[in-house]
């Protein structure tokens, strides 16, 4: 227990410890979230051990080397996505509880702010636990997940990268002074720009090796190429950030619906998360 209270605390790779400061209630309510969340971090660590040795590490995906996304691999990533939405849904529930109660501020408000900091923590980690399972019974790997979540989401619908309902609220909280809250271990929004942008240029990578190989795929070859150039130009620049190629979006439309009723801006910095 104590080596696992130590990962937890430190960030432990999920990044979700809110330290919040307030006069009363802190310590016993910081016991709870240790308490409540070291098996679920253990459950987690196993089920993605299993993850990467049937798929390997996420930076080690390659991408089919054509347009769009296969329509099978679609299919399976939607139904991950799908099968979520419980999960999704609760964490949302949470992330919405740190905003309080409209209208109201004070230590009353800010002490059911912290109650709702507090239950993140097990909450990330019960959605992320769903994910990996998910994910195994899909027969998917977090890096093609990745992949897919980047090309649909963010390249194709255009949602931020760092989209996060969460730093919204915890500026609010901020600003009023009748809390404040800080988060640490990775989640900061500049933190989970930085891990997509590594993950999916080495993706890309992978990619251009594929297409170069066939030289019927030229025109996908020139926008990888060019992307990759703009990102080595640019370290703050995300993959495709001015929107896909339109080379790459092919067949896709018909997905949108489903695509945009599985988004949760308030999960969004959680999604990817990785526990190694």
């Amino acid at each position: 227990m104590a080596s696992t209270t130590s990962k937890v605390l430190t960030g432990c790779g999920i990044g979700c410890l809110l330290v919040i400061i307030m006069g009363v209630g802190v310590s016993f309510m910081g016991y709870r979230w240790v308490k409540d969340t070291s098996e679920a971090y253990e459950e987690a660590g196993r089920i993605e051990r299993e993850l990467e040795d049937r798929y390997g590490q996420a930076r080690a995906f390659a991408p089919a080397p054509g347009p769009g996304l296969p329509s099978d691999r679609m299919e399976a990533f939607l139904a991950v996505r799908e099968n979520l939405t419980g999960s999704r849904d609760e964490l949302s529930a949470t992330v919405s509880g740190l905003a309080g109660s409209d209208g109201e501020q004070g230590v009353g408000n800010g002490f059911r702010a912290a109650r709702a900091g507090i239950s993140l923590g097990p909450r990330v980690l019960e959605f992320t636990n769903a994910r990996n399972r998910a994910l195994l019974d899909a027969g998917m790997g977090i890096g093609e997940y990745t992949w897919n979540y980047w090309f649909t989401y963010i390249a194709w619908l255009g949602h931020p990268a760092d989209d996060s309902a969460l730093h919204e609220m915890v500026e609010r909280h901020n600003s009023d002074g009748s809390v404040e809250i800080h988060i640490d271990g990775g989640m900061e929004p500049e933190r989970i720009t930085w891990r997509l942008r590594r993950d999916v240029t080495a993706m890309l990578r992978n990619l251009q090796a594929e297409l170069e190989s066939d030289p019927a795929q030229a025109e996908l070859t020139a926008a990888v190429t060019a992307e990759l150039a703009e990102l080595a130009a640019d370290p703050a620049r995300v993959p495709w950030q001015d929107g896909l190629p339109e080379a790459f979006a092919v067949d896709l439309e018909p997905y949108r619906e489903r695509l945009e009723a599985t988004y949760s801006k308030a999960a969004n910095p959680f999604e990817l998360v990785e526990f190694q």
